[in-house]
This record gives structure tokens, sequence and C-alpha cells, in this order.
């Protein structure tokens, strides 16, 4: 006891001014984070002007909307096949030069087939079916025959001159025939004086 009475007599208000100041400091941090957290609740900030929210719906305009149809060139057949570009298909029918390659190959060009000539002189026989000794009337025509004389022939194993003639006259001519073999009869006129001959006709005699 004797010592608490030496002790000065300001060291209880050091230790009262030091208890009231730690209680001060503690009671201002509270209020400060209460305040800082009030700012943040409420979105208040110390900028003098508010933040401007961006729209979330924005609507080009249509120049620019126009310029970016032109710009895109769609959906294509490459977009679908990746794997495969316009350039790697072949050609349906190939080029030219790729025929003639190809027709280089095989060694032998292909000729169109050739019609056979068709004779000058042109021959038709009526009636083509008739009785023994009836009249088959033999005409035709022979262009460049004029005045020529034509032998009538029938077909006997070979060509054998049957004993009738026919005259041309303006390009045309006719004669009759009249024979009893019966069956199928074959008949052509010949110009002896070039070689030329006309079609075969056919005439059956019952």
């Amino acid at each position: 006891m004797a010592e608490d009475d030496d002790a000065p007599w300001y060291r209880p208000l050091i230790v009262g001014v030091g208890a009231l100041v730690g209680v001060a400091l503690l009671v201002g941090g509270l209020i400060g984070v209460i305040a800082v957290g009030a700012v943040n609740v409420t979105g208040l900030s110390d900028s003098a002007s508010p933040t401007r929210a961006e729209p979330s719906l924005y609507l080009p305009d249509r120049a620019d909307a126009a310029d970016e149809q032109e710009d895109d060139p769609g959906l294509t057949l490459d977009d679908l096949n990746p794997g495969r570009s316009s350039s790697s298909r072949p050609s349906p029918s190939g080029t030219p030069s790729d025929r003639q390659s190809s027709q280089a190959k095989d060694g032998k060009k292909k000729e169109p087939k050739r019609k056979p000539p068709r004779s000058v002189i042109s021959l038709s026989a009526s009636p083509v079916e008739v009785s023994p000794m009836e009249r088959i009337y033999l005409s035709g025509t022979y262009p460049r025959g004029e005045g020529k004389s034509l032998q009538v022939q029938r077909r006997e194993g070979g060509w054998r001159d049957f004993p009738t003639s026919a005259s041309v006259s303006g390009g045309t001519f006719s004669s009759y025939v009249m024979t009893g073999q019966s069956g199928v009869n074959k008949f052509r006129v010949v110009d002896r004086s070039n070689g030329k001959k006309s079609n075969v006709v056919t005439v059956r005699v019952r």
C-alpha cells in the first residue's frame, strides 16, 4: 500500500485519456467501414457524373447492313464441303484438249460412219407382186443421163441382160417387163456407156 501512495497523481489521468483515445479510434474505424459499405451498396461514387449504361440492343444502320451484304458472299458449296474446293471438282465433259489427249492415248481416232452413196440412177417397180406374164412397170430418174439408153437386167445367179431397155428423156425413163418365172425376181438398169447402175428392185411372181 505504501507503493500506491508513492505513484504520481497524473498517472490515472494518462491511463484514462489513453483509454478514451483507443475507444474513439475504434468507433471511428467502425463508422468508416460502415460508410464505405453504404457507398458501395447505393452505387454512389466520388465522380461528379454517374456512369452511362451501355445499350443492350444494337440495330445496325441500313447503309451499313447493305454494305455488309455486298461484301459477304453468303453460304457457298465450299462452306458445305470444306474438304473439297471448286477447283478440285472435275468438269462434267472435260476440255477439248483433254478429249484430244484421250484420243491420242487410244491411238485411234473414231471416224464418223459414212452413209453409202446414193445411186445416180434411181429405179422403182410397180406392182411389186404380180401373176405370171403380168406387166411389171419399171420407172426412175437419171438427172444427167439425157438421151442415154439403159439396159434392164435380172439377177439369175449373176446379172443377165433382160430383153428390154429404157431411154432417158427429161431426166426420167420408163419401161415394162413380163416374166413367167415364179418367186422373187430382182431387176436393175445399167448405163453401158459409163457403167453406172441403178438400185435393185424386187418383184414377187405368184
